[in-house]
């Protein structure tokens, strides 16, 4: 089903460069996917792209982005479109890491993650809209945190993290419902803290066999988000809460 699902899908991912985002675009390209590749770091981009090609023969798309610069966001969002005026799942995955206490922190790291992270993800939606709305099945994906829910915190994030993750989650409540009358579905995923496991490294075959009370790695959260992706169009993942053990 998952093949199915993914097969000449054209897919954007943010954040692409490293991390869950970089896991995620592997294993949909290994799905057969067609990805696009957006992050802010020109050498990640190209790690990635390259890693797809040796396993999939396919060349990836790869646009430079800062999640933070609107200008950037709407001419990476323009060249997308212009390379193809369809796209079937956008993953909004890109978000800037804050922890520590409000005391410590800067002004300048705390309007990056609000940013990058609100303010990104939505102008990001915003400019590729008109392609999801040409695709016959489209999906939008907002990789949040457990950071982002009521009553749940993460780890060593700051204050601004948390609140970063609260708006991303909000707008994605209401984008929801706005554009399910239109087919598109919008999930939610809230992962919790989780170890990176690269899908090049042996630990990410030996992540199955671990017992319940380890730490998941991003293997268990993408494929949580790639089976709520592949489930029939009747049925809508709205959101998937993940907590370890």
């Amino acid at each position: 089903m998952a093949e199915a699902a993914f097969a000449q899908r054209r897919v954007v991912v943010t954040g692409a460069a490293r991390g869950l985002g970089q896991a995620l675009a592997i294993c949909l390209a290994d799905l057969g996917a067609d990805l696009v590749l957006c992050a802010r770091s020109v050498e990640g981009l190209e790690r990635t792209r390259a890693v797809i090609r040796d396993r999939t023969g396919k060349t990836s798309e790869t646009h430079l982005l800062d999640m933070s610069d609107p200008a950037a966001i709407e001419a990476a969002c323009r060249a997308v479109l212009g390379q193809d005026d369809s796209v079937d799942v956008l993953v909004n995955n890109a978000a800037f890491w804050l922890p520590g206490t409000l005391a410590v922190a800067s002004t300048e790291d705390i309007v990056q993650a609000v940013t990058s992270t609100v303010t990104g993800t939505i102008l990001m939606t915003k400019g590729l809209l008109p392609g999801l709305r040409r695709s016959d099945a489209a999906d939008l994906v907002n990789v949040v945190s457990l950071a982002g829910l009521p009553g749940a915190y993460r780890g060593e994030a700051s204050a601004a993290f948390h609140a970063a993750k609260h708006g991303q989650s909000g707008f994605g409540e209401v984008l929801r419902r706005e554009l399910k009358a239109e087919g598109i579905r919008v999930l939610a995923i809230y992962p919790p803290d989780f170890d990176d496991v690269s899908p090049l490294d042996p630990a990410w075959q030996e992540t199955p066999g671990r017992p319940a009370g380890a730490t998941m790695t991003n293997r268990e959260v993408a494929e949580c988000l790639l089976f709520a992706l592949s489930r029939p169009r009747v049925c809508s993942v709205s959101a998937m809460v993940l907590e370890n053990g």
